[in-house]
């Protein structure tokens, strides 16, 4: 007999963008779209410490080397999840992270041949694999380098040698291409600008998390309703982005996945909240949810991890009081929120004409999208429900 609705399998879903998935499969477009839907991940993640809807269409798995063989990967699969010959849709969100691009391009290209073989050989229902990549395949970690010339669009050429050479998205699109030819499946790619979102484990690219950090240590030392200077450049406060919602990242995945006959076989697709912003725009509204006023950079940029150094202690208390969890602050990496907050500062929007064209409508406004994961991460007690202590 068969069953109503598909079955989606999440690499990688327990970071920031796999656990979106896994939530908004079970809503969106509908409630009975996805049947069953097993996401993946390296850690084990219990569902009581999820804090994903308690549905039985959800499985989280644990233990699935993507680095052994395909062999080893195939037996994995097999043996850990159920009806995974079932499987219809692949979103790979899957990452390692190594400090050289060598080993970058190699280890990130070596997973998802792996896992597209797997599957190949145990899911005859595949249909679909959504990649997701980002705006590294604009050149936006070598802006001195590579001439950025927003909007950027997904018709613009690969950026040229020797920057090219570190994109591994580039080796992930093409092997995706070479192992679809002649398949039953077809793949898209799905580019987000940087990503804001909740997960209920560290992550090391989380934007949202260093500002909900800071802004609630900052708080905390000087007081509701003090004033906070944008930590990065004045021209970095005025230039233009595309955030990203997890959410609205994960609902434009599943669009490509569900309507192929619009997203052709090597298609991409930016994504992003919907209008173009700057932090002169967003950064007030932010700081609004943490009882602060978010005013314009001072001179020089803020040491925030210099900041949060120093008031330690403060944070301790914080912790002991609210009984959040500990050692968040501690794990958190610095260096990314100071990259995205200080060092990326020219304008960089994306184009989302493409999204649009196949139907694809959705959009949140940007500090709505942060004030979800504040609440998300307040729910997880990572920060304290300031909105009560009003």
């Amino acid at each position: 007999m068969s069953h109503p609705g598909k079955h989606a399998l999440v690499f990688g879903a327990s970071g920031i963008s796999g656990w979106a998935l896994m939530n908004q499969t079970l809503s969106y477009p509908t409630p009975s779209t996805f049947r069953r839907v097993t996401g993946l991940c390296n850690r084990p993640l219990a569902p009581e410490d999820s804090f994903l809807p308690d549905d039985p269409r959800l499985n989280i798995v644990a233990g699935v080397d993507l680095t052994a063989s395909v062999e080893t990967v195939t037996s994995q699969l097999k043996a850990k999840v159920p009806e995974v010959d079932t499987v219809e849709i692949v979103f790979f969100c899957a990452y390692i992270h190594t400090d050289d691009f060598a080993s970058l391009r190699q280890l990130n290209s070596d997973i998802l041949r792996t896992a597209t073989l797997a599957l190949n050989a145990i899911a005859p229902n595949l249909t679909t694999i959504i990649l997701q990549t980002g705006g590294k395949g604009y050149g936006l970690q070598f802006p001195d380098e590579v001439p950025i010339q927003p909007p950027l669009h997904e018709q613009m050429p690969r950026i040229p040698a020797p920057w090219r050479d570190s994109i591994f998205y580039y080796d992930q699109y093409d092997l995706l291409m070479e192992l679809s030819s002649g398949s039953k499946w077809t793949s898209s790619e799905i580019r987000p600008d940087g990503i804001v979102g909740f997960t209920p484990t560290s992550n090391a690219m989380n934007m949202g998390y260093g500002i909900a950090f800071y802004l609630t240590l900052y708080r905390e030392v000087n007081g509701a309703g003090a004033k906070v200077a944008f930590p990065g450049k004045t021209h970095g406060y005025r230039s233009t982005h595309s955030d990203t919602s997890q959410d609205i990242l994960a609902k434009m995945e599943i669009y490509a996945a569900l309507n192929r006959e619009k997203c052709a076989n090597g298609s991409a697709f930016n994504i992003a909240d919907g209008e173009t912003v700057t932090w002169e725009q967003v950064w007030p509204g932010i700081c609004a949810y943490f009882g602060l006023v978010g005013v314009e950079p001072e001179q020089r940029p803020v040491d925030m991890e210099g900041f949060v150094t120093q008031h330690q202690g403060v944070w301790d208390r914080v912790v002991e009081r609210y009984g959040l969890k500990k050692g968040l602050l501690e794990a958190h990496n610095w260096g990314h929120t100071h990259f995205m907050l200080v060092d990326f500062d020219f304008d960089r929007e994306y184009s989302l004409e493409r999204a649009r064209s196949v139907g694809f409508t959705e959009s949140v406004d940007t500090v709505d999208g942060y004030k979800i994961v504040f609440d998300r991460m307040v729910e997880a007690k990572m920060i304290p429900d300031v909105q009560k202590s009003r």
